[in-house]
């Protein structure tokens, strides 16, 4: 019995299930309403109640999380906007102290700096550079608030031992001059000061400004210290400016010779004030939200690590929506502190995970939701809203439900019996209406199935289902676009497997093997070879480069860089150097404006001789292992990538590596950078090295595969978030040892590379 009524209830129509379906489903749950209102209302309040209030914490924990990750984003963003700034100033410095001094040239020392006069002539006060209080009163003076735009400030501390050689230094960086006022012109929102710290003790700033004090060294500052730790770039926050006193941002980097060694730090501050306000915050969940920059300090009572209040942001007028920073304790901050040690330890570990993420807990004696941010180095971004000012909105629906709720119970026993007639009513109408457009749909979908995408439905309702009427109409060409965008792709990513070598060239004394991984159909991660034969001289040409971004557009800017490399390979006596330095003339012209870039690896190895010869244009160095000694070296050398910059001159290296089973890589980040199953720890260049060691008596061939199955075992086979190529070098006396006429022995591989030109 039961399968025969299946098989009635099967064989209506769709008019009459319509009919059955809208009837019941809406005169059964109004019955049942009427008989157990009173008791459903409760249920319903609190109901309501308990899944309002969490989806409200749910969204503000999403939303104050979004206010720490943006800040924390924001301020990283604008850090390396101030590490490009420092890395063309280095640059600069670099060149110019290889200069000849200009014995005319005029130096205007912070001390000659007069307002009264004025000298120089150009002096303007500037709000920005006007000294806090407490500065005035040790000090005594605000002559600090008085800048040059049109000099730079030099000054010499007393304990300097050769000031003839420091104002020899300063005679040649005082062509820095014009460098440092196109960067204020168009950075002048991302910084406040440049300076450059010698280590003979001579002190560039610019604006050129008074009120350096006497004992000023800037070999003793922190900012100077931490640089020639770390030889790196550093990121300190806050630091107080000698000459106004004024908390900053500070960001240095080491400046070296060209022998590497360094000879002084670059440096660049921005106040406080201004590098965090371009954070957002939002005052929607509660004008009470707070933001705060806090890092991590130890705790003196119970010497376990804590957290320091460094800043923080506060709704400053409700009535405006505008924003005020208040910095805490000034240079060394303000403690953090919790109810307890089981809120802390929580709270400690949970920043411990290296994650953005969100909290209920008590903060500052409130129930609150607590959201942060990693930045840098043991610093986050913390939000706070308390959680009484969430559930503001929870509190409002539940006193609307109680008005509601009485009013329901005078309109349901009115409207019940009207509603049951005019539901009768509206299904037979409704079941008649709906039936005959699905009919139609249901044809138009079975001529789209068979790839008749021109397809299309032709009639009005005057209802909702015209939206799904157009949108039906919208498919077909939008399926055949799709189709063809699909199919395109294909064909992209088959042409650009095709540029890619097809074989390793054969050079005596030499194992050559490479590979490329896109993570999508089609990447910006390139490399190539180019054989030739110079007055009988074999020379491999290895070029390994990495477009910005992946997809698409990069795939296109790589295919240009490939051919104006290719234009650019045959045998001349140009240089390395200058050959990339043409390239890169001529791509700068074609990503002019669009903020693409390509950094490149350029190796040649001249095939008799041991000498290798390379250029770096912004590209990660490539790793070189020397097997008798167990050791590793880098092959780096300074450059910008392609298309930063149109003219810029490009340096060559060059060493002897006369160590047979000698093995260089040359990669990209997509190596090292990739994420322990695809979100936790990079992979490090050090495992690289370790994957080399463990198996550098094996093939060029070999060592390639296992550094890319060791990646693949470390994304634990998540794919890739970015292109992975890299190409291994052994030096090897057998290998190609019958390739005496390289020329002959790579033929194949010259034919390859007319028709990949053609």
């Amino acid at each position: 019995m039961a399968l025969k009524k299946m098989t009635f209830i099967h064989r209506l129509s769709l008019r009459w299930k319509l009919f059955i379906t809208l009837f019941l489903f809406s005169v059964l749950p109004i019955c049942g309403t009427l008989v157990t209102v009173e008791q459903l209302e409760a249920d319903i309040k609190e109901y309501l109640y308990e899944s309002t209030r969490k989806d409200l914490v749910q969204q503000a924990s999403r939303s104050i999380e979004n206010i720490a990750i943006n800040s924390a984003r924001t301020l990283e963003s604008s850090e390396r906007m101030r590490s490009a700034i420092l890395d063309v100033v280095a640059f600069s410095a670099q060149y110019v102290l290889n200069l000849p001094p200009l014995p005319e040239k005029d130096l205007l020392f912070s001390r000659q700096i007069d307002p009264t006069a004025p000298y120089p002539k150009d002096l303007i006060v500037d709000p920005q550079y006007i000294p806090t209080q407490e500065h005035i009163l040790k000090y005594g003076s605000d002559i600090s608030k008085y800048i040059s735009l049109e000099n730079l400030a030099f000054f010499l501390p007393q304990n300097v031992s050769d000031k003839s050689a420091a104002i020899q230094e300063a005679r040649r960086l005082v062509r820095l001059l014009p460098l440092f006022r196109k960067i204020k012109k168009s950075y002048g929102a991302f910084l406040y000061n440049l300076y450059i710290g010698m280590k003979s003790g001579l002190f560039i700033t610019y604006p050129a400004h008074a009120g350096i004090p006497k004992g000023y060294d800037p070999r003793e500052r922190i900012w100077y210290k931490l640089a020639v730790e770390n030889k790196g770039l550093i990121w300190r926050a806050p630091l107080r400016g000698a000459s106004t006193g004024r908390l900053m941002l500070s960001v240095a980097t080491p400046l070296v010779d060209t022998s590497e060694q360094i000879i002084g730090v670059v440096g660049l501050d921005v106040l406080m004030e201004q590098g965090l306000t371009q954070g957002t915050i939002t005052g929607a969940w509660s004008k009470h939200t707070r933001l705060i920059l806090a890092e991590e300090a130890d705790d003196k009572d119970t010497g376990s690590t804590g957290l320091r209040m460094v800043a923080h942001r506060y709704l400053r007028f409700a009535s405006e929506k505008k924003f005020g920073w208040v910095m805490d304790g000034g240079d060394k901050g303000t403690a953090i502190t919790f109810e307890d040690n089981e809120v802390k330890a929580k709270f400690m570990n949970a920043l411990a995970s290296g994650t953005s993420g969100t909290l209920r807990m008590r903060w500052e004696g409130k129930d609150s939701l607590v959201a942060w941010a990693p930045f840098k180095t043991n610093s986050y971004f913390i939000a706070v809203v308390p959680e009484k000012d969430v559930m503001h909105l929870t509190n409002k629906i539940l006193a609307y439900l109680h008005w509601a709720s009485s009013a329901q119970q005078r309109v349901v026993e009115i409207a019940v019996v009207v509603i049951i007639f005019l539901t009768f009513l509206f299904a037979i109408y409704a079941s008649q209406t709906i039936s005959k457009p699905m009919n139609l749909m249901s044809e138009a979908f079975k001529e789209l199935a068979k790839g008749n995408f021109s397809v299309q439905v032709d009639f009005k309702t005057g209802d909702e289902r015209d939206t799904l009427v157009e949108a039906f109409n919208r498919i077909g060409p939008q399926l055949k676009n799709l189709l063809e965008t699909q199919q395109a792709l294909g064909v992209a990513q088959e042409i650009q497997e095709n540029l890619l070598p097809a074989q390793s060239p054969k050079l005596p004394g030499w194992q050559i093997s490479g590979a490329i991984r896109y993570c999508d159909q089609t990447g910006g991660d390139y490399y190539d070879y180019y054989m030739t034969v110079c007055d009988g001289e074999p020379i491999l040409s290895v070029v390994v480069g990495d477009v910005s971004g992946h997809g698409v557009a990069s795939a296109l800017l790589m295919t240009t860089a490939r051919a104006l490399l290719r234009v650019h390979s045959e045998c001349s006596r140009m240089s390395a150097a200058r050959r990339i330095s043409q390239v890169n003339s001529l791509l700068s012209q074609d990503v002019h404006g669009t903020g693409q870039f390509m950094t490149l690896f350029y190796l040649e190895v001249i095939g008799t001789t041991n000498k290798l010869c390379w250029v770096r244009a912004g590209h990660d160095p490539a790793i070189v292992y020397l097997p008798e000694d167990d050791t590793f070296i880098e092959l780096r050398g300074s450059g910008l990538p392609l298309g930063v910059m149109s003219r810029f001159a490009y340096e060559e290296n060059e060493i002897e590596l006369t160590q047979q089973g000698a093995i260089i890589l040359l990669g990209t980040d997509g190596i090292w950078e990739a994420r322990k199953g695809g979100y936790g720890d990079l992979y490090g260049k050090e495992r690289v090295r370790e994957v080399i060691r463990e198996h550098a008596a094996e093939s060029a061939e070999s060592i390639r595969d296992h550094v890319l199955k060791a990646v693949e075992l470390w994304q634990k086979n998540v794919p890739n978030a970015d292109d992975v190529t890299l190409v291994v070098l052994k030096k090897d006396r057998k290998a190609n040892k019958g390739c005496k006429d390289v020329t002959t022995c790579n033929i194949d591989f010259f034919m390859s590379s007319e028709n990949s030109n053609e």
